[in-house]
């Protein structure tokens, strides 16, 4: 299972502290991912939201609550 076909065609995210918020709809419909390390960024790689922590690690987030960290 992977993020939803609409998460990814819209393929905006947004950064606000340890949150990433993973947009659907240009009227705000959103799903967040709750880190517990702070971001520093957050960006669509095909089907998968790549999120920098602060820390330097990277992890790969196929849906809002499974990663995997590089």
């Amino acid at each position: 299972m992977g993020w939803m076909s609409k998460y990814i065609d819209f393929g905006t995210v947004t950064v606000s502290g340890n949150e990433v918020k993973v947009f659907s709809t240009s009227q705000g419909a959103y799903t967040t991912i709750y880190v517990k390390e702070e971001v520093v960024n957050a960006s669509w790689s095909g089907d998968i939201v790549n999120v920098t922590l602060k820390s330097g690690k990277v992890r790969q987030y196929k849906t809002s609550q499974t990663y995997s960290t590089l």
